[in-house]
């Protein structure tokens, strides 16, 4: 009996030093990151997580892992902290933020867009995703819209210099073309505009969509 209580009494002073340590090198992490030096900053936490224990993980801590990674230009422990910031729903505006921005360093832009919608599905009332996300439907749209423009020039060209009539199926096909791109740009403005209601660009590209739309053959 006596030597299991010393057994315990050895095991929860390990405990409780590890606590100590884990405790101090989180506060260095932290005066590391107010030091701008993210790089250290990173070090001290995941020494600190590495002898953290089974208390209950900070998860501001490992949310600042995820931002310092970032800041350090390592995409991919900068996503593996963030990602464990969302599962445990700390601060998922900022932590969606961050994953939409390290989908965009990384490339990925089908991961971009899918986090942002993620994003705003668990944060409706983000405005920072919602200016993000819109801003990217609005991109999408005004591709279209130029793609459209290009299109019916090139075909008002092709008329001009003699290459085929206006009541041509040639010129009709062009017009078709354009059409379809008109709409794809109001589908995505219509898109923008439910994120940024106020956004005057979108307004403007929309209706212009409209007006050529209705002069199209």
């Amino acid at each position: 009996m006596k030597r299991f209580a010393v057994i315990l009494f050895v095991c929860f002073s390990f405990s409780f030093l590890q606590a100590q340590d884990a405790v101090k090198l989180r506060d260095e992490g932290n005066k590391a990151m107010a030091a701008q030096q993210f790089a250290l900053a990173l070090a001290k936490y995941e020494k600190a997580l590495s002898v953290w224990g089974n208390k209950p993980p900070d998860q501001a801590m490992i949310f600042s892992m995820g931002a310092c990674a970032y800041r350090a230009n390592d995409m991919n422990k900068s996503l593996k902290y963030i990602d464990m910031s969302i599962a445990a729903g700390h601060s998922l505006d900022m932590a969606y933020q961050y994953r939409a921005c390290i989908m965009k360093a990384q490339n990925n832009n089908e991961g971009y867009l899918k986090t942002l919608k993620d994003g705003l599905a668990k944060v409706p009332n983000s405005k920072a995703l919602k200016e993000t996300l819109g801003k990217l439907y609005f991109t999408e749209g005004d591709k279209h819209y130029h793609e459209a423009l290009d299109i019916m020039k090139n075909a008002i060209a092709q008329v001009k210099a003699g290459k085929y009539a206006a009541s041509d199926k040639a010129f009709k096909d062009q017009n078709d073309k354009a059409r379809l791109d008109f709409k794809e740009a109001m589908k995505y403005m219509n898109m923008s505009l439910e994120l940024n209601p106020s956004d005057e660009n979108a307004k403007t590209v929309k209706t212009n969509c409209q007006n050529q739309l209705n002069m199209l053959i």
